[in-house]
């Protein structure tokens, strides 16, 4: 056996070594401290995209509005996206809202998870996500996910109403979310914590985790 062909060799038997170290210890349950070990969810499922939405301690001083809701039958997801949703498996809503309506500190959080079968599927979906102006405040968002986009409208009228949209893509997951309100209450700071929150809580999801992120909110 030549140099290269023992070095091969070498290489697949550690590989094969450390496979099954890895195997043992996600048959055993724990880890070293006798903590169950997290296991990394690739697909969200309904119940994991619900508990990935924000709940009242995730948005201390918030009002929720209702309750965590989920579709599995593609409605709720259809209404925006068409077609593209085709692969969704399991759409959540939540919404929170904090000031009194008509008074220049009104602000309502609106999240929407979307999980889709496959990362083609997300992406597909993505694209399909309505694009808004660019943010009213011309304020620049960070690069949130595997991919992101941040935009702005506002809705005419005896009191207007400015929305700002962060659309998020993390792997099979698809993140919609708005900040609604009077334009001194919306703010891209305020938005981007509403999106950093919901992107959190979907990243502890996938990572097998239950999330807890949570949002203090200015």
């Amino acid at each position: 056996m030549n140099l290269n062909a023992r070095r091969r060799s070498g290489y697949q038997a550690a590989a094969i070594v450390a496979a099954a170290v890895l195997l043992a210890g996600c048959g055993s349950g724990g880890g070293a401290d006798g903590m169950p070990t997290a296991r990394p969810v690739g697909t969200l499922k309904a119940r994991h995209v619900k508990a990935a939405l924000p709940d009242k301690e995730a948005l201390p001083g918030w009002r929720q509005i209702g309750s965590r809701q989920i579709d599995t039958h593609g409605y709720l997801c259809q209404v925006v996206a068409g077609d593209a949703c085709n692969d969704v498996i399991a759409t959540g809503t939540a919404n929170f809202t904090r000031g009194a309506q008509r008074t220049t500190k009104w602000l309502r959080f609106s999240f929407t998870v979307y999980s889709c079968r496959t990362v083609s599927a997300a992406q597909l979906l993505y694209e399909a996500m309505p694009d808004y102006d660019k943010r009213a405040d011309g304020a620049k968002t960070p690069a949130l996910g595997d991919e992101s986009a941040a935009s702005s409208s506002l809705l005419n009228g005896e009191h207007p109403v400015s929305i700002y949209h962060d659309k998020v893509r993390i792997g099979t997951t698809v993140l919609w979310t708005f900040a609604m309100g009077t334009e001194e209450a919306v703010t891209s700071e305020r938005a981007e914590l509403a999106a950093k929150l919901q992107v959190e809580r979907v990243q502890q999801a996938h990572l097998g985790l239950k999330p807890s992120a949570h949002a203090d909110v200015p």
